[in-house]
């Protein structure tokens, strides 16, 4: 079943892909079916957030420079703020880097 409408948000990718029984297995996204590559782009980006948003657990945010770098908690029914360059969920052992090219290629998932 194809995605119609293009999420901006990891709450509604994840209602876009619970079609395709969403689950996690030892920290990581994973499916019971194949995705469309549309999704897969833009999980790439957020899968941190699907992941929080499946799991219950907080979502986190942090900059690459001095005045970005403290963490912050990441509400995944908005899109990703500026500055935020690293995303984790609560307990993750490391933070996933967003590919920079993301911003010009999907800029619907970040503010501008």
């Amino acid at each position: 079943m194809p995605v119609t409408a293009e999420p901006t948000s990891a709450a509604e990718l994840l209602a876009a892909v619970l079609v395709y029984r969403p689950t996690t297995e030892d920290g990581a996204l994973a499916f019971g079916v194949e995705l469309p590559a549309e999704v897969v782009r833009r999980l790439r980006v957020l899968h941190t957030g699907v992941r929080a948003a499946l799991t219950g657990r907080p979502w986190y945010g942090c900059g690459s420079d001095r005045k970005t770098a403290p963490p912050r908690s990441l509400d995944p029914v908005a899109p990703i703020p500026a500055g935020v360059t690293l995303l984790a969920v609560e307990g993750d052992p490391r933070w996933d880097r967003i590919d920079p090219s993301a911003r010009l290629d999907l800029p619907d998932l970040f503010v501008p």
